[in-house]
């Protein structure tokens, strides 16, 4: 697992997640990979209904980035809403706070 890393515009410093080829603040075209850093769980939820195979629960938050943007990761069990969480992305894609 590694840091998850968003994207800031080298214009207006504006920061997103996920990726795009253009800044949605002032539509520049030149960005750079930052760390996500820390964020807050604004939001939290079950989903019975997740893509694993083995049927469980996931529990989901939104997260909202010091730097912004929200994302929307796995949380473990004891993470809950208010809670300072870190962002970090596995090669399977997924987006988990820790």
């Amino acid at each position: 697992m590694s840091e998850l890393e968003i994207q800031q515009c080298l214009r207006c410093s504006a920061a997103w997640f996920p990726d795009r080829l253009r800044c949605p603040g002032c539509g520049a075209r030149k960005w750079q990979r930052v760390p996500a850093g820390e964020g807050t769980v604004e939001q939290d939820t079950w989903v019975h209904r997740p893509p694993a195979p083995d049927g469980a629960p996931v529990r989901l938050g939104s997260i909202r980035l010091d730097a912004g943007p929200i994302v929307i990761a796995r949380l473990q069990e004891d993470v809950g809403t208010g809670r300072r969480v870190r962002l970090d992305s596995g090669a399977d894609g997924v987006v988990r706070a820790r």
